[in-house]
């Protein structure tokens, strides 16, 4: 059962190696062999043979005086601790390589493999962890010397020769993985390290001994203490240990088991096998809750075909009840699916490390429980002296139902293990007799007690007897026999939703209780029905059982006229108050019927309300005319206080409990708004009496000052929360107007006798300061804000001028008092002192703001004169003609046409 995945082994492949067993390094080189198991841990993970390099070079061992000691032993199981040094290991594998008295004093060094230090030193630590020493007490100051390459070689040579047993996990699981294979470390130094921090070992020293020299004698030989040197040894790359069933010097083969990866088995090999002297079948049926072996019912007829038993094992994956009591129904929808016999040996194969948990026992007996129910009762474990709770599932079954996994490397018929067990799983890399279709490796067993036989032989499935799908008596016991001619046990639904038990003894349950798994009660009437329905009994005692018979336990149940009755922890029906969930409470009269929608006053006048499920509520409750009440989480009603509900709904509640409405002063001029439906107002205006409108702030209060909102929007509110409208508010120095919606106006804003102002976009008023308006038109803005008119001096005796309509002269005159002025393009009164052209004059007259031709006449002194002509081209005068012109003795005045 090693390295059972959904993958088929590439035989050709594995047939080369035989290093690792799931997790235990196994190094083919040598006379013995070590594991460590303690401080310095060899992972108990899965490694195919093809992740495993065999080093083919020979290796100088350092000669340096060791000594061991050691007395003849019988075989028995690994141990799987043991506390020795490097010097120690050093020793061992010296003195059993080399003493005249050892097991191995017939060493074939060609034979001897070679590894890596790393690999070597893993050996060593394999070994030490199964032998079975009796003594490690061998003094450390007669420690290998050699380097660490050196030392371990020794030991892998002579791990070769040795029949010792090594025990393995023998992953099974359809899922296992190859793992690349590490080196435990990289130096003797470092074993010598974590093996010194072990306890004293207990016989594994002596029986490593004692088993090798079985294996190379055939007989118990005593080695004795003695000092000498080692030797240099040469060398070579062994043969694995692969061979054929039949093979007499080998166990006995009393069973091999199979999964999908001998799919390509044919009726014939298992005729050959038969011939063999093979007895049972092992087939793996499931793997966890979902995997099923495709091939498993064809491999079982097969061996029936062949004459031979079949059992079946599943594959464990399981930690906790609940996936133990589903790994048992995936394996059972087999069985029953197939009409397995009822007497077919079961197997739990019991390796993975996913199961690991202190509940193991009671995971694996929940497992058992759900086979049983269905009459599969007969159980077998399957395990490994590595599983790590493996005395917890061996005593769901005894010693005597285990099938142990154990592998010597080189298994002798004269050196069997695990004797007090059923049976012993002892190769995982047996070929088939000469000439069978399949040339992969299976694993074979020795059964020592008739366990594996012990079987439905070649009836594996059912076959009709007289009794099919019918009821027998016999005698005053009723029994109901299956589809299979079987009789059944556990539940038998039938009819219209009935009910029916059988016992293990197969007998029909009758006016009695029965515990299920999961402690499911039912109870069976007179008729052998389970009952359903409300059942009185004893002292006005009430149980009911639901429509799948199951009593009600912790459980509500709605009977009649919408009568609620809740039952115990016990399956009585209770009376009074209850308290249950997260601070729930309810109420249950004499009668047993909750309260509903009805008020209870309990002890202190404290008021509770069951509302229409029964519960005395918390929370808000409405009631009457738009009436609100609120229950805290004591159930007790709230009274003068807050209380905010979801959504950051705030509500509060009067001197008389009810949620109150409006406004609400409260504290230092603080106020607070409730709606209509009672909910405090947050973040939104409220429009009161006389059209005020105040805004409520996020934590509810109504606010005071400025507030920006919307796009680039203002709003005022008063010292008493009311909102600004049509008046000023200065802030900050800075003034602001409020219009007639509220909003701090931005832009010109005529007001007064021809006054005029003007707010930016940040509504802030200007104040002196200029604002270019459309048209290029320019106001200045004075200290108290209002756009001026008249002359303005600034700067460096600049001087500028704004008209009644507050608008900056350009390119104009302007006579203020008695004083004429020019205002150029850029706004500032013209100097004096500068020449001004005729063009620059006629374009600052009025008229020529709409004339496109202007004549003047301009005296030069007596009657004579210049005139003229003036025509409009773009922005710009330009003169078209002159003449020479007389004047009348007035000189230029007001005159008309024809004068």
């Amino acid at each position: 059962m090693n390295f059972k995945t959904h993958n088929h082994i590439n035989a050709k492949t594995t047939k080369r190696f035989k290093l690792y067993k799931s997790g235990k390094l196994w190094l083919v080189a040598g006379v013995t062999f070590c594991s460590f198991v303690g401080s310095a841990i060899i992972n108990d993970q899965i490694a195919h043979a093809d992740t495993v390099t065999v080093a083919k070079t020979a290796t100088t061992v350092t000669p340096t005086t060791v000594s061991a000691d050691s007395k003849t032993s019988n075989d028995s199981a690994s141990s799987d601790t043991v506390s020795t040094t490097a010097n120690k290991v050093a020793n061992t594998a010296s003195n059993i390589a080399h003493q005249p008295n050892s097991a191995t004093t017939n060493l074939n060094t060609s034979q001897a493999a070679t590894a890596t230090s790393s690999t070597t030193t893993k050996a060593a630590s394999s070994i030490l962890s199964q032998a079975d020493s009796e003594t490690a007490n061998s003094n450390t100051s007669q420690a290998v010397t050699a380097t660490s390459s050196a030392a371990t070689e020794a030991v892998s040579s002579a791990a070769n020769q040795t029949g010792q047993k090594v025990s393995s996990s023998n992953n099974k699981s359809h899922e296992a993985t190859a793992h690349t294979t590490s080196a435990a470390s990289g130096s003797i130094n470092q074993v010598s390290s974590t093996a010194i921090k072990s306890a004293t070992s207990t016989e594994n020293t002596n029986k490593a001994t004692s088993v090798a020299s079985n294996a190379a004698k055939h007989q118990a030989t005593t080695t004795k203490k003695a000092d000498l040197n080692l030797t240099t040894v040469t060398a070579s790359t062994p043969e694995t240990d692969v061979w054929t069933i039949g093979d007499t010097t080998r166990p006995r083969v009393d069973v091999v088991d199979v999964a999908s990866y001998q799919s390509a088995m044919t009726q014939s090999d298992y005729n050959k096998l038969k011939a063999a002297g093979v007895k049972t079948v092992i087939i793996k049926t499931t793997e966890g809750t979902g995997y099923t072996n495709p091939v498993a019912l064809a491999q079982a007829k097969m061996a029936n075909a062949a004459g031979l038993n079949v059992d079946f094992y599943h594959y464990a994956t399981f930690n906790t009840a609940d996936t133990a009591q589903m790994e048992a129904t995936n394996m059972a929808n087999f069985l029953v699916k197939n009409n397995v016999s009822k007497k077919v040996l079961l197997f739990a194969d019991m390796e993975d490390a996913k199961t690991y948990t202190v509940n193991a026992t009671a995971n694996l007996n929940t497992f058992w429980s759900v086979l049983n129910a269905l009459g599969y009762t007969n159980h077998g474990v399957y395990t490994s002296n590595t599983y790590l709770y493996r005395d917890a599932v061996i005593k769901t079954v005894g010693q005597s139902r285990v099938w142990r996994a154990q592998y010597p490397y080189t298994p002798s018929a004269n050196n069997l293990w695990n004797t007090d067990d059923g049976a012993w799983q002892f190769s995982s890399t047996a070929l088939l007799p000469s000439g069978s279709d399949y040339t992969g490796y299976i694993d074979v067993s020795i059964c020592y007690n008739g366990l594996t036989e012990d079987s439905a032989g070649t009836n594996t499935f059912s076959t009709p007897n007289e009794f099919v799908n019918q009821y027998h008596w016999e005698g005053n016991k009723l029994y109901f026999y299956g589809s299979n001619g079987q009789p059944i046990t556990g539940f038998r639904h039938y009819g219209n939703n009935k009910l029916e038990y059988y016992g293990s003894d197969h007998a029909q349950y009758r006016n009695r209780y029965l515990t299920a798994a999961n402690n499911q009660l039912y109870y069976f009437g007179s008729n052998g029905d389970a009952i359903t329905g409300l059942r009185h009994y004893a002292n006005n005692k009430l149980e009911y059982y639901g429509t799948d018979h199951i009593q009600y336990r912790n459980r509500y149940a709605t009977v009649g006229n919408n009568k609620l009755y809740y039952f115990g922890s016990n399956g009585d029906a209770i009376s009074g108050l209850r308290h249950y969930g997260n601070n729930k409470l309810e109420f249950y009269g004499t009668d047993h019927i909750q309260y509903r929608n009805r008020y209870y006053t309990a002890a202190k006048n404290k008021l509770y309300y069951f509302g229409g499920n029964g519960d005395a509520i918390t929370g808000l409750r409405h009631y009457g005319h738009n009436k609100l009440e609120y229950y805290g989480n004591d159930h007790v009603q709230y009274r003068n206080r807050y209380y905010t509900a979801a959504k950051n709904r705030l509500y509060y509640f009067g001197s008389n409990g009810d949620a109150i409405s409006g406004l609400r002063h409260y504290g230092n001029n603080k106020l607070e708004f409730y709606g209509t439906d009672h909910i405090q107002y947050r973040n939104r205006y409220y429009t009161a009496a006389k059209n005020k409108l105040y805004y409520f702030g996020d934590n509810g209060d109504a606010i005071t000052g400025l507030r920006h909102y919307g796009n680039n929007k203002l709003e005022y509110y008063g010292a008493d929360h009311v909102q600004y409208r049509n008046r000023y508010a200065t802030v900050n120095n800075q003034l602001y107007y409020f219009g007639s919606n509220g909003d701090a106006i931005t832009g010109l804003r005529h007001y007064g006798n021809n006054k005029l102002e003007y707010y930016g976009a940040d509504h802030v008023q200007y104040r002196n300061r200029y604002y270019t308006a459309a048209k290029n038109k320019l106001y200045y803005f004075g200290g108290n804000g209002d756009a001026i008119t008249g002359l303005r001096h600034y700067g460096n005796n600049k001087l500028e001028f704004y008209g009644t309509d507050h608008i900056q002269y350009r390119n104009r005159y302007v006579t203020v008092g008695n004083h004429r002025y020019y205002f150029g393009s850029n706004g500032d009164a013209v100097s004096t002192n500068q020449p001004q052209t005729e063009a620059d004059i006629i374009g600052s007259m009025r008229v020529a703001q709409k004339a496109q031709q202007i004549v003047t006449v301009v005296q030069n002194g007596g009657s004579t004169a210049t005139l003229k002509l003036w025509q409009k081209q773009g922005n710009t005068w330009r003169n078209l003609l002159t003449s020479s012109s007389r004047i009348g003795n007035g000189g230029i005045g007001n005159s008309h046409e024809g004068n």
